[in-house]
């Protein structure tokens, strides 16, 4: 199979494939509900940033599900948030059922930022996603339910967000093998398994049935830990806004490169942290939308 030749994202690009406007009648329901499911002991931080900077590019209402020894600190240091805790060890099928009110009342889900690598995360991703009828990012320890159960069920769209050493053990390839190929591996494996594939790097390619796309933009301080987080709370956060999964891929990738760029002219490659990357995120959300068009809101439910 031919994959077609990415389209660089720029300015132009984004005026082509506008974010959805919030409906001001609807206050924070019309700007989207984000269910969270990320952290644990050793991780809290990653929860944090990646409930950060959805809220930081324009989702209404974040709900974080963090076990319960993390939760109360996650929310304390990020008040916006609705938090979820959630038992620290349990079967998955109940751990899920736990969770579906929320899914309920939610717009999108994300889930993996901080979440442990192991076999029992993979269990619980890999039921969480098959009970998740809405869109969904998967990130980071989510990734391994990829690795273990190949194409995975539920209803919704899945933009998957590995770097190649995560996609060289869920794709079964050589990391060099696919460093080599990035383009046409990505093109391949979303076109397999019927997701939007965002496979970061230096210049990070996304794939799926809207396109392949290219970014370029970014820093080299963008290569530093909860980077990635930051990546799958801003796409989570889009998806949640009524955007469709390339789109919101499309954007997040470029609002999260333009946004570590504006970290790392302020503070240098060297000093930046991930943290800054997501307050630089209103700033170049702002920036694009100086100039490209935004499209009309999607219906969206009532509700808390």
């Amino acid at each position: 199979m031919r994959h077609a030749d990415p389209r660089l994202i720029d300015p132009s690009l984004l005026r082509s494939m506008p974010l959805p406007r919030a409906d001001p009648e609807k206050g924070k329901v019309g700007r989207g509900k984000l269910l969270l499911v990320a952290g644990s002991p050793g991780l809290p931080g990653a929860a944090i940033l990646a409930a950060r900077a959805a809220l930081r590019v324009g989702c209404g209402t974040v709900r974080l599900a963090a076990p319960r020894s993390i939760a109360t600190a996650v929310g304390v240091a990020v008040p916006e948030l609705m938090v979820v805790p959630l038992p620290e060890q349990g079967d998955p099928a109940s751990l899920v059922e736990g969770l579906r009110e929320h899914i309920e009342a939610s717009d999108a889900v994300a889930i993996g930022p901080g979440l442990v690598d192991d076999a029992t995360t993979a269990a619980f991703a890999s039921a969480f996603l098959a009970a998740t009828p809405l869109p969904a990012v998967v990130d980071a320890g989510a990734l391994s339910a990829w690795a273990d159960g190949g194409r995975l069920g539920g209803a919704g769209a899945r933009v998957l967000t590995p770097h190649v050493g995560e996609m060289s053990r869920i794709a079964g390839m050589e990391a060099g093998e696919i460093a080599g190929r990035r383009a046409e591996v990505a093109g391949r494996f979303a076109h397999e398994w019927g997701v939007v594939l965002v496979l970061k790097g230096a210049e990070t390619f996304i794939a799926g049935d809207g396109g392949a796309y290219l970014n370029r933009a970014g820093a080299d301080g963008l290569g530093t830990a909860g980077s990635g987080d930051v990546l799958a709370g801003v796409i989570g956060g889009l998806l949640a806004r009524g955007a469709d999964p390339t789109t919101a891929a499309v954007w997040g990738v470029h609002l999260h490169a333009l946004a570590g760029g504006a970290a790392a002219g302020r503070l240098g490659d060297d000093g930046m942290m991930a943290s800054d990357v997501v307050d630089a995120l209103p700033g170049a959300l702002m920036k694009l939308h100086a100039t490209p068009s935004r499209a009309p809101a999607s219906p969206r439910r009532d509700g808390p």
